[in-house]
């Protein structure tokens, strides 16, 4: 449910009513530090506190994970719950009524949308189970048979069967649905002839299950092996299901985190690796369904724990989505490893499962290599490194790789393993790197140099500095600053809203923001919010300067103006003008200068 469908009136009053830290109190101990409340950070594993409240803020951020919000973002990530649940939750907490349908009638009408999807894929599931479990003969009970999955597990992933693409719509029909509800929840198509048909017509149905136990969406595999027949027909985008944000078999994780049971997760490809490995035992196994992993799917597996073991298939399509799994897990600092299997042995984890049995494959995770580990001793398979030509193009492509993602002390340890690798002395790998880094730096510089001159960074970090300095109240008179925020950027809309509620003799506090902006971690806007004021002395100082230079900033950029206004003039009247209004702001900028 969506922000927009509530009143601000009646988020500010649920919000006052629901202190963040009393909140967050009923979840995780909460040790009081300076000016801030901190904990250990309940969205992904860690030792030592980094999670961090600001009461008076009314707003959490955690400088391990990134994650931030205020009251409602927390307890939506808390309970796993989506927006309306939580404003519920939170109402219900201080005493508040819901707004009445009369009130919300776009609210009332997507919450009811969104149930009635809900109910339409929980008789589509019951229904497909039970055409499973009803046709001993069919060929999806064969297939599963032939698998050997078992019917323990049948049930637990409450796998089913579309025996035909008639039966689907009558019976969802016979229960009252309508068919844009069938439509809408994607388990139901309409022909060219205007009739509906079972969208997974004929196939094996795999349920898609979110966070906490709801069918979202399902993947059909077909049995028959027809080649006019696409191999799986997966659920589109509904009200309901986002693909770059649900993974097969994450809300199991989430049982094993609430035991206290999981600290590692396995990464493999296809529902039947992710049941076969669930059958073995091992369940803190997940699949991503054929499909890249998003920085969306890499940031709910950082939330359950902070190490991950790929086991992608080891074709060459499932080497590069293990290269690209690796970048976008190790973007958001999980600490990754890999298994290849030997495809002489076994394709896939069901596979060596079948053949070697659950120990050997335990074995292999236990051994599992360090992500770029891997990558160097991989990509160094492309090339002969008996060739001074390819041994060459290697070292670029490692020395690039190492430089992404390590830290300085992993680079030693990765140097020495291309060191081995091509026989050349460390230092002289340590000096291509630095190299390597000072020409790509240099070449960024050339695309767009405006980006790092010294006054474009000084102009960014003053727009953060006095931006925060609104939101926390430390000036009001900011009428004389507009001339900074007349962009079109996100520190320019944020100042507009500040700036409105000045204006209106509104109040305001970072909490609000969350309600209004998407902040993601080491963002503008996020920087704004955790920007770390320097002593008062310090920062009256610096905010005086700030001032005097934002003010010849907006001088210097009519300057720029003007001289281009010249520049176009059609007559020496509007010409002479300019010059006159160039000679009074040159003046002016020189003053100014003169003055600091």
């Amino acid at each position: 449910m969506t922000k927009s469908s509530f009143s601000s009136e009646f988020l500010d009053e649920v919000r006052s009513k629901n202190d963040i830290v009393d909140v967050a109190s009923k979840y995780i101990t909460l040790n009081r530090r300076g000016g801030s409340f901190w904990a250990c950070c309940p969205f992904h594993n860690e030792k030592t506190p980094s999670f961090s409240i600001k009461q008076d803020g009314q707003f959490f951020k955690c400088f391990g994970c990134g994650e931030s919000g205020n009251v409602f973002n927390l307890v939506m990530k808390l309970e796993n719950v989506d927006f309306y649940t939580a404003v519920e939750m939170l109402a219900k907490n201080a005493g508040l009524q819901m707004p009445s349908e009369k009130d919300n009638i776009a609210m009332q009408k997507l919450k009811y949308q969104r149930d009635r999807i809900y109910q339409v894929l929980k008789a589509t599931t019951d229904f497909y189970h039970n055409n499973l479990l009803n046709s001993s003969t069919s060929a999806q009970k064969k297939y599963l048979e032939k698998r050997q999955i078992s019917p323990e597990m049948i049930e637990k992933f409450k796998i089913g069967a579309s025996l035909d693409y008639d039966e689907l719509p009558r019976h969802l029909l016979k229960l009252g649905f309508k068919p844009e509800e069938m439509i809408s929840a994607g388990v139901v198509g309409k022909n060219e002839r205007g009739n509906l048909y079972d969208f997974y017509g004929e196939r094996l149905i795999f349920p898609i299950f979110n966070g906490f136990g709801d069918v979202v969406a399902y993947s059909g595999r077909a049995v028959d092996e027809k080649p006019e027949r696409a191999k799986y027909k997966n659920t589109p985008q509904t009200l309901v299901f986002n693909k770059s944000e649900i993974l097969f078999g994450y809300n199991f994780l989430r049982d094993l985190k609430k035991e206290h049971m999981l600290d590692t997760i396995i990464i493999v490809e296809g529902h039947i690796d992710v049941i076969a490995c669930h059958q073995a035992g091992i369940t803190n196994t997940i699949g991503c369904m054929g499909t890249a992993l998003t920085t969306q799917h890499a940031r709910k597996i950082k939330q359950l724990a902070d190490n991950v073991i790929l086991c992608l298939d080891g074709d060459s399509a499932g080497n590069l989505a293990t290269y690209k799994a690796i970048d976008t897990l190790k973007a958001i600092d999980l600490n990754v490893r890999v298994v290849r299997l030997d495809s002489s042995v076994a394709k896939d984890p069901d596979e060596f499962l079948k053949k070697r049995g659950k120990e050997e494959f335990l074995e292999l995770l236990n051994n599992a290599m360090d992500c770029v580990d891997f990558v160097l001793y991989d990509s160094a398979k492309k090339y002969d490194l008996q060739s001074n030509a390819d041994k060459n193009k290697y070292i670029n492509e490692a020395l690039n790789y190492i430089s992404k993602f390590s830290t300085p002390a992993e680079r030693e340890i990765y140097l020495g393993v291309v060191q081995k690798m091509v026989k050349i002395p460390i230092d002289a790998l340590r000096n291509s790197m630095v190299h390597n880094a000072h020409n790509t730096n240099e070449s960024k510089e050339n695309v767009d140099s405006k980006l790092d001159t010294e006054s474009n960074k000084y102009i960014l970090d003053s727009k953060i500095m006095l931006l925060s300095s609104i939101l926390y109240k430390k000036i009001k008179n900011i009428d004389e600053l507009s001339g900074l925020f007349d962009s079109d950027d996100e520190l320019s809309t944020l100042y507009g809203f500040l700036k409105d509620k000045i204006n209106t003799n509104s109040d305001y506090n970072v909490s609000m923001l969350f309600d209004n902006f998407e902040i993601k971690d080491k963002s503008l806007i996020d920087r704004v919010i955790n920007y770390n004021f320097p002593s008062e002395e310090v920062y009256n100082l610096y905010l005086k300067d700030t001032i005097k230079r934002v003010k010849q900033y907006e001088m210097e950029k009519s300057l720029s103006e003007l001289k281009s206004k010249m520049l176009n003039s059609k007559t020496d009247e509007e010409r002479n003008s300019c010059l006159q209004e160039m000679k009074e702001l040159q003046e002016k900028i020189i003053k100014e200068k003169s003055q600091r």
